[in-house]
Order: C-alpha cells, then structure tokens, then sequence
C-alpha cells in the first residue's frame, strides 16, 4: 500500500551547469483533458501512448497532432505503460492511488481492455516489455510493509503473470517501510532496474537490478544528497552507463551498471522523472514546476531547456527525432528536433589486419567542431589518437570514418569527444575491438568452390612485407593480380570476380617475403 501523505514543494529551479541555451523549444499540444498524466512511452515518430488518473489513456497516430481519450477504468490512476505499435498496450492502474491493482491489455488501439491481472492489497509502480511476449511489473511490497516485492513477468504477452519468489530478491527493508517510486523502472536488452526508497532519515535510495529479465535480482545503492531516501528515477543509455535522478535535486551517475554511484547535487531542481534519447549517451530529465533539463554527455553536465509551464511535469519518453513530457492538468508538451546539438546514430569498429576502421553517422548538427578520436588498451586510459572536422551546423545526415593504423595485438576500448565551436564536449558510447595479429603466413582456400562468378581468397600474413596474389590457368599464364603492395601483419580477404572468364580451373598464387602456396578454384557457370 503506498503512503498518502503529499509531496507539495513547488520549486522552480533547473540544474545550472550550463549558461547557455542550445537547445530547441518545447511547443504544447491539446491532450484534451485536464486530469494528471503520469506516463508517456513514445513508439515511433507518430505512435505516442499516455495515461494517468481517472484511468486515462491517451493515444496519437500523427505525432500528437491529435490524441483519443480512452479510459481502462475511472476509479484507478493509471500509472505503468508499455507499448509496441499503435494497437497493441498494456497499463497498471490502481485504485485511487492507494490499493487494488490492474493489469489491463488492449489490441485494438485501447477501444477494449482485458483485465490480465488483480490484486485488491496491492499497488503498481511500473510495467515494461522486452517484447510483445516477455514482461516484468513491480509493485510495492505486498502484504506491506514487508519485505516482499511483488514482482511479475510473463512470457505469453500477459495472458498470466507468475510472482517472483522473496528467495530470488534482496527483501524491501520492511523495518522502514521501503516501497517503490511509482514509474521507477528502465530496461536494456535483458537487463532491468527498479527502485525502492523509505522517505526516513538516514536511509539510502536503492536499485535493484536483474540480467535475466527479472528472475533473479542484486541490490546497490547510495545516500543522496539529503541523507533521506527519497522518490527517485532511472535511465539508462546501455547496461553500464545510467543515471538516477531524486525529488531532492540529486543526480546520481553509474558506469558499471549501478553497482556504484557517484552522488552531485542538482538543488533546487525537484526532479520527478528522466528518459534516455535512443542511440546515445544523453538523459532528458523533468519535474516540479515545468522544469525540463537536458544532458548530452551522461549526466555529467545539465543545460536548462524553456518549458513554456509552471505545472507539475511527471513524465517524459523520446524518439532520436522528438520528444514529449506530460503531466498536470493535461499538459502534452513535444519537442521537435533531437535535444543533442550533434545527433550521433551510429558507431562502430571494423578491423583489417592491424589497422582498426571507425564509422559513425549523425543525423543532425549544431556548432560541431569536430571528434576527438580517442583509445584505451585494457590496462591504460583513453588517449587521443586524431581528430576528425565536423561539419559545423547541419541537417542532413553526416557520415564520418577515421583509420587507427598499426595497433598492437590487445583488447581496446574507443570513444569519441565531440567537441562544440565554443568549447563544450561529450563523450560517445564505447565501442571495444580484440586486434589479433597472426602468428603465420597462411593461404585459404577460396570459398566458395566451385563458385560462379565471384569467390571469396583469405590469407594471413604474420608480418608486414610486399605481398602478390595472382590468378593464373592452368598452363601458367597470369589472367589478374588481386594484390600488389605491401602490407602490415593481419588477416585479410579478397573477392575475385570471374565473370569475363570461361569455366574451368584456375590457380591463385600468393607470395609474401619468402612464403609461396598456390591452391585451385573452380569456375563453373
């Protein structure tokens, strides 16, 4: 059962790391009604879904152009939400924001909702899917207090529900009467986090988290800024890296998947919720008072953002496109234009021989200087390797690639440092790469073989020198070369294309320093 007493500061503050305003406006749109929202989850560019009391449900198939009302019940407040395409959602609500909690489930754009789930002693703080079949709901300790969290998955889309044993999960702390914070809850792939708080002096906010979606279960936790736990809320951008932000202004950051936190302080700011931006490392973080604040490089530092209201915000979800927040009185408010200033959408590593190829993309820019390309072996720390020029302000999609040549066998981690015209930086996700260096030189046979009219040749070199790889017939005279030059230890592959050729067998020479193989191949069309 959840407490009833009622949080009623009223701060308008925003956390002010950052003195400038770079980031676009917040534009309001008609919900329709007046109750209180408490959640939005956005599925696409178009498919945004809400609720919140009196059991409103809110549904957009145009970006919020236009939302439908929908009710699942009038007596509950609707506070977890989770949905996949415009059809397809699931909410928990519970009855007067105190006990007796649903699980409800529609297929046909919330015209109909099937009860999947009751329980009269209970409360609901959030639910979420993997996917459209495997789930989790938690709820508060249930009887409470106890130490027992009512714990939910399914693997069925919901049509049952099987409760988590207390032997799977560190206990609530049934002493100080713990409990969940209505909609604190992320997943990331298999991996899930939900949080627990006592509102009593000298008791920590805590995070449970689960790899296994939702089996079984670990506890962390850390002393916010007042020293009494308090309503707070996760986000995270992968499975290392979070964010928690509390009612108290607190902003707590994790890079180990929240076995450990380091605590700052966001005071005035009364946070009441945070979303992570899809493809990147940057939070977008709500609360009291209209308050919306942004980060693009992992919570480190938060720029203010212009609300345009005064009202309670407790909700916000975002696309790499938009964004919406939502919360007293009604109020839908969308975003338009990624809140990054450099929208970064991809980032990965190819590695050829012992040279190791970065490719990212951004599909927006604003005052982008360039990227810091920087790297870190196992045992050392990141260092700079190059810089590559942005392509200062820009709304079309950018692609980017940089060559760390010659890398030494090992296990490497790499990042990128945007950094802005005036000076301001973020970091990247991590992309990590194994650059094997072979230990002989080898030739493979072609594959496939027969093959008609293209065949892939790999070969190994254990170390750098002038390499030869020829084609020939069967008398000895050469048809091609495929390579010619020198190159550095690595594996390497080469696609042969037979198609001006007729059928038969041909051989392929390869020559490096003093190591020679030919093999055969068979062109049959």
């Amino acid at each position: 059962m959840k407490k009833t007493f009622l949080k009623s500061i009223l701060v308008l503050g925003v956390v002010l790391v950052s003195s400038s305003q770079i980031f676009s406006q917040w534009v309001p749109q008609t919900s329709g009604i007046t109750t209180r929202l408490r959640n939005v989850r956005a599925v696409d560019d178009n498919v945004v879904w809400a609720c919140g009391n009196s059991g409103v449900v809110l549904r957009t198939i145009n970006g919020g152009t236009t939302w439908e009302k929908r009710i699942t019940n009038a007596t509950v407040i609707n506070y977890g939400l989770e949905a996949f395409d415009s059809l397809t959602a699931w909410v928990t609500g519970t009855v007067g924001g105190s006990a007796d909690v649903y699980i409800w489930k529609t297929t046909n754009g919330g015209l109909t909702w099937v009860e999947q789930y009751h329980n009269p002693t209970g409360f609901g703080d959030a639910l979420r899917f993997f996917d459209p079949s495997n789930g989790i709901y938690y709820g508060d300790p249930d009887p409470y207090p106890s130490g027992n969290w009512e714990i939910l998955t399914t693997s069925n889309g919901g049509t049952t529900w099987n409760r988590v044993p207390l032997v799977n999960f560190p206990p609530a702390d049934s002493a100080n009467g713990e409990y969940g914070a209505a909609l604190s809850m992320d997943i990331v792939g298999n991996t899930i986090w939900f949080g627990g708080y006592s509102d009593v002096v000298g008791t920590p906010n805590r995070i449970w988290k689960s790899t296994d979606k939702g089996l079984t279960w670990t506890v962390s936790s850390y002393t916010n800024v007042t020293g009494q736990s308090d309503i707070h809320y996760m986000a995270f951008s992968n499975t290392n890296d979070g964010v928690d932000v509390d009612f108290d202004g607190s902003i707590a950051r994790t890079t180990d998947g929240g076995a450990t936190w380091s605590v700052t302080s966001g005071a005035p700011s009364v946070f009441r919720f945070v979303a992570n931006i899809p493809l990147s490392n940057a939070y977008i973080a709500v609360g009291s008072a209209g308050l919306i604040t942004a980060s693009s490089d992992g919570g480190v530092t938060w720029t203010p953002m212009t609300s345009g209201t005064t009202v309670n915000l407790y909700t916000v979800d975002a696309t790499t496109k938009h964004a919406w927040a939502a919360g007293n009185s009604g109020t839908i408010l969308k975003l338009s234009g990624n809140p990054v200033p450099v929208e970064l959408t991809s980032f990965s590593a190819v590695i050829t021989g012992k040279n190791v190829t970065l490719n990212w993309a951004t599909a927006t820019e604003i005052n982008n200087s360039g990227f810091d390309v920087q790297r870190k072996s196992t045992a050392g720390d990141f260092v700079s390797v190059g810089f590559v020029k942005g392509h200062g302000t820009s709304q079309e999609a950018q692609a980017y690639s940089y060559v760390d040549k010659n890398v030494e066998s090992g296990n490497y981690s790499y990042r990128l440092k945007q950094i802005d015209l005036d000076g301001k930086s973020k970091f990247s996700n991590i992309v990590e790469v194994e650059v094997k260096v072979p230990n002989k030189f080898e030739l493979s046979q072609n594959y496939p073989n027969p093959f008609n009219p293209t065949t892939k040749i790999s070969y190994e070199i254990a170390k750098e020198t002038i390499v030869s790889l020829k084609v020939y017939d069967v008398i000895g005279n050469e048809i091609v070369t495929l390579v010619n030059e020198t190159k550095p230890a690595g594996t390497y592959e080469v696609i042969f294309d037979a198609s001006n050729l007729s059928n038969g067998v041909y051989l392929y020479k390869i020559q490096a320093g003093n190591f020679t193989a030919t093999k055969k191949l068979i062109l049959m069309k």
